[in-house]
């Protein structure tokens, strides 16, 4: 490149403007989809416009998809090409789509014009995205939330351990509950529940107050967290912008710039005699006909963590006459873009053809001695000034760089053991050294009261009891009766009614007078006088009773009170925090040892509410003692145990810095004795080793921009930062000549 090339491409207008490529992505799920329109923009993943329909059958699937694909376009004056989807579980068998479902993706495809990229499980497109946003591979419950459907998945160290799809009842937590115990190969359920989906936000308090230690398998009751919204079609989208670029992150933002119109750019940058693949920088596709299968021209790429795209499947249908051309060319899986190498990495200085000598002029030295003194001293000035310059780039500058290198992960996990008991490290058992560890939290917290009951006072009142029989009857107290509308009464004290007495105007009927109470509360028992009873256990033909005079004082009111369901989610409150307080206290007590929060075992020691169930409150408050026991160990030890089983996967050129490394454990489960059993994950960055020696005999008294490009063309380099001191002008900029005046730190960017 000419110092004029370099010059105007480092000035800030005239530059043409990047052509970015647009992509489709659409979540299938039970009931709803769900569109995005997403970019990379470098190494950002930007999700554009997203819009969500739900559907009843698979016959919907192509229209309803159609309009979410113009809805997330809108106005913008685009035509993205591809599209990504995501897919339930439930459509994939050992790996592969099912025949009826890559039939139906085939269609859609075809009918949409689209070229298809790849397919991804949805939980696996979610576990990955989880892992990208926290740094470290998930171990929780995902629960999503549609109308009238929720899905399950238990995700342990990043990877699915199954997913169930079940029909919502009137309980959330009852459904998931359910929905768990069909996991019979989980020994230890995951103490955490991430939410998603409808409502996931109303759901949290409800799930939070649920029985979730009655019948499933937790060692400590589980911590309810609400995921952000439209999470599955990022999470697809995250997992297509991986497959192209390994180190994409996300961003929420949206692209501020709208793409302008083809033919704009084109006269603007002056190019309207480029192709329109030229212009984009994108492969070249090919139009989708009608005797053209788009998935089974797909390109045989792996899609790292992806299921693998739909083009994988039924190979056998693939024309032999497809050349590898048309098989590369558009309609595949998108392959990532390699990094095109600038064209003046290939240039070549080459040595111009001598010019002939010109004759050699007779020397004049007399031109050469100054004719004064005053000529003397200038030119002295002038030779010292060359000495003191050279001198300075030899002895004063000084330069340091840093050069950025991309590093390999490596990921290995292991069960571990920490047992009380053991005294040293085995590492071909992978049992470490543990000690029991316990400490007793106290804590108080309050909450408000959402229970309903109704209070007040039942009716009393007098009736006469009437025996038409010829023999005495007795009632005891409490004995029942029934008046209008199947109010119930009872005797409040007992009775003896005579028996019936014949004279000469007729016959008498026994009577007696009793009180009786209404079994209920409220107004219902207030019985005008006269009113008939029938008496428990007797026909109206021998014994019946009649009001005498108004019954009165029924009352009743719904009041607020403590409910069973309060209680429990007071008790999951406090549950929680007093677990963190005995968790840091613990830290605090053991600084130099690791103590995971979810290995503690708990005892209560004192549980008081204030307030009783069915207690008219508007709060209620909750004091607690509990007693947390763990089993304590040394992260070094695990990182002994773990890292020698990475030790043994670093290739040729590359080295492991055991000081830069994360550990995760997974608790799997508690024993009695104290031996604690967890999954261990070891993270370990690979550094490329970078021949320093080779690098500085390269750059020696180049300027800094040639420096750069130099270590930049390296293997493993992502690049440099060079900083000269004294610092110079820009044409008088070199590195120094001495290599001990050159320091290179080698590091992660």
């Amino acid at each position: 490149m000419s110092f004029l090339n370099k010059l105007t491409a480092s000035l800030p207008f005239g530059k043409k403007e990047e052509n970015k490529e647009y992509f489709f992505a659409v979540n299938i799920g039970v009931e709803q989809l769900a569109a995005a329109l997403w970019i990379i923009d470098g190494k950002e993943l930007k999700i554009l416009e997203t819009a969500a329909q739900s559907y009843s059958s698979n016959e919907e699937i192509v229209s309803t998809l159609d309009k979410l694909l113009d809805q997330v376009i809108g106005l913008k004056e685009i035509e993205p090409q591809k599209i990504l989807f995501g897919v339930p579980n439930s459509w994939i068998l050992d790996d592969n789509l099912k025949d009826e479902y890559l039939k139906l993706l085939r269609n859609l495809v075809k009918e949409l014009e689209l070229t298809p990229m790849a397919y991804v499980a949805t939980s696996n497109a979610l576990a990955h995205f989880l892992e990208k946003q926290e740094g470290v591979p998930t171990t929780a419950i995902l629960v999503g939330f549609e109308d009238k459907h929720l899905t399950v998945t238990v995700v342990r160290a990043g990877k699915p351990d199954g997913v169930k799809v079940i029909i919502r009842g009137e309980n959330s937590g009852s459904d998931i509950e359910k929905a768990l115990l069909t996991f019979t190969d989980v020994e230890t359920l995951p103490s955490k529940i991430l939410i998603y989906g409808s409502s996931s936000g109303e759901l949290k308090s409800q799930l939070a107050s649920f029985s979730w230690m009655s019948k499933l398998s937790f060692l400590h009751f589980p911590k309810i967290e609400v995921l952000t919204d439209n999470i599955e079609i990022k999470s697809v989208c995250l997992a297509g912008g991986s497959e192209i670029n390994e180190s994409i992150s996300y961003s929420d933002q949206p692209v501020k710039k709208q793409v302008e119109r083809l033919n704009i750019l084109e006269e603007d940058a002056g190019i309207s005699d480029k192709s329109e693949d030229q212009i984009s920088g994108t492969l070249p596709s090919s139009d989708i006909s009608d005797s053209e299968d788009p998935f089974e021209s797909a390109k045989q790429d792996n899609f790292g963590f992806m299921v693998g795209d739909v083009a994988k499947q039924n190979q056998n249908d693939f024309s032999s006459e497809e050349t590898e051309s048309e098989v590369a060319g558009g309609t595949g899986l998108v392959p990532p873009q390699e990094h095109a190498l600038d064209i003046d990495d290939f240039e070549q200085e080459t040595s111009l053809p001598a010019k002939p000598a010109k004759a050699a002029k007779k020397l004049n030295f007399k031109r050469f001695i100054p004719g004064s003194f005053t000529t003397l001293i200038l030119l002295l000035g002038v030779i010292i000034s060359i000495v003191l310059i050279a001198g300075a780039y030899l002895f004063l500058l000084k330069a340091d760089i840093k050069i950025f290198v991309e590093p390999k992960i490596v990921e290995k996990d292991a069960q571990v053991v920490a047992d009380p008991n053991q005294k040293a490290v085995d590492e071909e058992k992978k049992i470490i050294p543990g000690q029991v560890v316990n400490v007793e939290v106290s804590g108080s917290a309050k909450d408000s009261a959402t229970g309903k009951r109704q209070i007040g006072d039942p009716a009393k009142g007098t009736i006469i009891v009437y025996n038409k029989t010829s023999d005495s009857q007795s009632l005891s107290k409490g004995s029942q009766m029934s008046g209008p509308g199947g109010v119930k009464f009872t005797l409040d004290v007992s009775v003896n009614i005579a028996s019936q007495s014949a004279s000469d105007s007729g016959i008498t009927f026994g009577k007696t007078n009793a009180t009786v109470t209404a079994v209920a509360i409220g107004a219902d028992g207030n019985l005008p006088s006269g009113s008939d009873f029938i008496v428990a256990g007797f026909s109206s033909d021998k014994l019946a009773a009649k009001s005498e005079g108004n019954f009165s004082g029924g009352t009743s009111k719904d009041v607020t009170v403590v409910s069973s369901e309060d209680q429990q989610r007071l008790l999951a409150k406090l549950s929680s925090d007093l677990r963190k307080q005995g968790q840091q206290k613990l830290q605090e007590k053991y600084p130099n040892k690791k103590i995971l929060e979810e290995a503690l075992s708990e005892s209560t020691t004192k549980k008081s509410y204030s307030k009783n169930i069915n207690d008219q409150a508007g709060e209620f408050s909750l004091n607690m003692t509990v007693n947390y026991k763990g089993t304590a160990f040394d992260d070094a030890d695990l990182k002994t145990i773990v890292s020698k089983l990475v030790t043994t996967q670093v290739p040729d050129g590359f080295r492991i810095d055991l000081s830069d490394t994360e550990t995760q454990a997974d608790v799997s489960k508690l024993e009695k004795d104290g031996k604690l059993i967890f999954l261990a994950k070891f993270r370990a960055k690979l550094l490329p080793k970078i021949d320093t020696d080779k690098i500085l005999n390269q750059i020696k008294f180049k300027d800094p921009s040639q420096a750069m490009d130099i270590i930049k063309g390296m293997d493993n380099i992502l690049g440099s930062e060079i900083k000269i001191t004294p610092s110079l002008p820009g044409p008088l900029q070199r590195l120094p000549i001495l290599s001990k005046n050159i320091k290179i730190e080698v590091g992660l960017k």
